[in-house]
């Protein structure tokens, strides 16, 4: 009785320990009890629980060391392996288990949902979701609905959030992840309403639980990243974002949901280009490899990525190069995963050295494959002025690509420089004819081919083919008839080819009293009358005011004999005299003094009006303004060298 009586007191004081949650204590106790009874079955297994308890995952593993333990306590020996990141470990345990609980099955799903073997995750959870009790488990619910939609598979993941719509005002998890299969649907507005109302679900089920406000703030995290995204992704509310995701790096939790925030604020203020403000981004962001481990592979493909393009906008290339070869050296599938953004990086970083050639072949490599190493590649050939090559390789694009307006107007633009106006007008042509092949059109698809024939209109009107540029005009008057841009060019059109039909529709014409305040005038620069080239005036180049500067040398008749008569003022030299002597000036002859007004300005007007009689002269007016002399500034106020008069 002596014995037993000491082993009830420490079981009591074990269990009051655990019940206050101080498992050091507990431990404490676990070890005196074990020093009396070693082989106490109890004081062992809420030993090996305490110790995970307090996350010494690795003392708990070693803690078992027969092979009996682990095969007794194997569900407690692979969360610790799996809590340790161990996944491939966990993996190898698992498949030594001949029979598998459902608690164990829960682990393994787990288990291969970090390692993003999501078929088999599913796999497993679909088995457990026939079996009692599943169906109306939140967290199981929470679970399946996250893999469904990491895995792609949105039917599915509809239909169970259709089945526990009432879960989204009772489980917070569940209404966030509704908001993430939202965003990957597109649906990002409805997606911000879903965090919100996750966020409502989260504050008021926790502090029903008797949280701290800055436990449920901890807890709010990922909510409020998620948040930011949306907005950041809306575009509207960008500052509130940037605050958002300030809030979250400044609690320093050092969870991915902070790895997160760091990489996602970076890519909003990175568009600056000072220089000092991208190095404290891209340190910023290496702080995240710390904790790479808690990132997702897209997460880390992400972070990688935003790296290379940060020291590409430091033109540190070499560095760049460095960090494709670290990530590549590290983990070869996350290299292979990246290879396409990589081949389009190394590329950058070649350019940037002029190494166009280097480029070129290394895009070769994945142009097949890869529409952004495609156009690209296209970029290239027109940066080395081969247009030629460039509408090569835009030619040779996937006619779903090929097809769409931007790459469209790129090769219209391109063909109009190479002068093959045929293929262009082809190539807008051929776009009208897809949107028109389409058997179901939308109100945007609508507008977009109103648009593509007036572009059609004008490039045809540019290039002087009237009767086609009617027929597409044409075509959109018959949507509507007082399209505003289409009517006047309409008639421009026939004019050249059908005055009578260009006349017909000329009374059409709405007044200018009726287009007052309707005319849009953004509309009518984009599309009105833009074929038309705008014939300018000859520019008459400006004179040049700089004054040329005097020659040092001599001139050939120049002679060493000074002018005996240099100190006296010009006016009392005998040049001067002999000018006054002949009043009609230097090299004038005689009776031309009768051409002078009478302020001494000639007038050979007045002179051909004294000598003519009895006849009519026709003077033609000039319409054409004629180029006048600048007028000469009297005083010169600027600094400078001061130049002789």
């Amino acid at each position: 009785m002596s014995k037993e009586l000491p082993i009830d007191q420490l079981f009591k004081e074990l269990d009051e320990n655990i019940g206050n949650s101080q498992f050091k204590k507990a431990i404490r106790v676990c070890n005196k009890i074990l020093n009396v009874n070693a082989a106490d079955v109890e004081a062992f297994h809420c030993k090996l629980i305490c110790l995970m308890q307090l996350s010494h995952y690795q003392e708990a593993i070693d803690f078992l060391k027969t092979p009996e333990q682990q095969e007794t306590y194997s569900f407690e020996r692979i969360y610790c392996l799996y809590a340790l990141n161990r996944y491939q470990d966990s993996v190898n345990e698992l498949n030594k288990l001949k029979q598998k609980s459902n608690k164990i099955l829960e682990l393994e799903a787990q288990v291969y949902y970090k390692l993003e073997n999501f078929s088999k995750t599913i796999s497993i959870y679909e088995s457990l979701l026939s079996q009692p009790g599943y169906s109306d488990s939140m967290e199981f619910i929470t679970n399946l609905c996250a893999v469904y939609i990491d895995a792609g598979k949105n039917k599915e993941c509809q239909e169970l959030i259709n089945k526990n719509k009432s879960l989204q005002n009772k489980a917070y998890e569940f209404a966030f992840n509704s908001s993430c299969f939202l965003i990957a649907k597109g649906d990002v507005k409805g997606a911000e309403s879903q965090l919100k109302l996750a966020k409502k679900v989260c504050v008021d089920s926790l502090k029903k639980d008797g949280f701290t406000d800055e436990e449920i703030q901890d807890e709010l995290v990922s909510i409020d990243v998620q948040i930011a995204y949306c907005q950041q992704m809306l575009g509207g509310s960008t500052e509130s974002a940037l605050k958002l995701y300030e809030e979250v790096i400044e609690k320093k939790q050092q969870d991915s949901a902070t790895m997160v925030a760091t990489n996602n604020s970076v890519c909003l203020k990175s568009s600056t280009h000072e220089h000092k403000e991208l190095v404290n981004y891209l340190d910023q962001l290496k702080t995240i490899f710390e904790f790479e481990i808690k990132l997702n592979s897209n997460q880390k493909k992400q972070v990688n990525l935003n790296v290379c393009y940060l020291l590409l906008q430091l033109k540190r290339v070499q560095q760049c190069e460095d960090q494709i070869k670290l990530i590549k050296s590290k983990s070869q599938s996350l290299y292979n995963s990246m290879s396409e953004e990589f081949a389009l990086i190394e590329a950058t970083a070649l350019t940037k050295e002029k190494k166009w050639k280097e480029a070129e072949d290394l895009l070769n490599k994945v142009s097949g494959k890869s529409l952004k190493a495609q156009v690209m590649l296209a970029q290239i050939h027109l940066q080395e002025g081969d247009i030629k090559k460039s509408l090569g390789v835009l030619e040779s694009l996937d006619a779903t690509f090929r097809n769409k307006p931007a790459v469209i107007a790129t090769m219209v633009a391109l063909y109009e420089k190479t002068g093959d106006v045929d293929k262009a007008t082809q190539s807008i042509d051929n776009l009208i004819k897809s949107f028109d092949a389409k058997k179901t059109k939308s109100d945007s698809d609508e507008e977009t081919v109103i648009n593509l024939l007036k572009v059609s209109g004008n490039f045809k009107m540019k290039h002087h083919k009237y009767k086609e540029a009617a027929e597409m005009y044409d075509r959109v008057l018959k949507l509507n008839k007082n399209d505003l841009i289409a009517l006047p060019n309409y008639i421009i059109a026939t004019s050249h080819f059908d005055p009578t039909l260009a006349q017909k529709y000329e009374t059409q014409l709405p007044t200018l009293s009726k287009l007052e305040n309707k005319v849009d005038i953004d509309l009518v620069e984009k599309y009105g009358l833009s074929w038309e080239s705008k014939i300018k005036g000859a520019t008459v180049k400006p004179k040049s005011t700089h004054k040329k500067k005097k020659s040092t040398k001599p001139k050939k008749e120049y002679t060493t004999e000074l002018d005996p008569e240099r100190w006296l003022p010009k006016w009392q030299r005998a040049a001067a005299r002999s000018a006054r002597t002949n009043k009609g000036g230097k090299g004038q002859k005689k009776g031309d003094s009768l051409l002078k007004g009478p302020q001494g300005i000639s007038s050979t007007a007045q002179a051909s009006q004294l000598f003519t009689s009895g006849t009519t002269t026709t003077t033609t007016t000039n319409t054409t303004p004629q180029k006048q002399d600048k007028a000469r500034n009297a005083h010169k106020k600027k600094g400078g060298k001061k130049g002789g008069h």
